[in-house]
């Protein structure tokens, strides 16, 4: 479970920084540019940053 852990502690941490430095390849695929035209670019960091938090929690709870 501690590999698990560290994988989403690193994951939920690129998630963030992705989110607050604004790459562009996180919102230039195609998958990204379904949602964002579907729920707005608001949105669509609102739940970046959900998934980042959570990823991130569940990550310190489980080392």
């Amino acid at each position: 479970m501690h590999v698990l852990g560290i994988i989403l502690v690193i994951y939920g941490g690129f998630l963030l920084l992705a989110l607050f430095l604004q790459f562009p390849f996180i919102y230039n695929n195609f998958k990204s540019k379904a949602l964002i035209a579907r729920m707005g670019k608001k949105t669509f960091n609102y739940v970046v940053f959900a998934l980042g938090l959570v990823f991130l929690i569940i990550g310190i709870l489980l080392l």
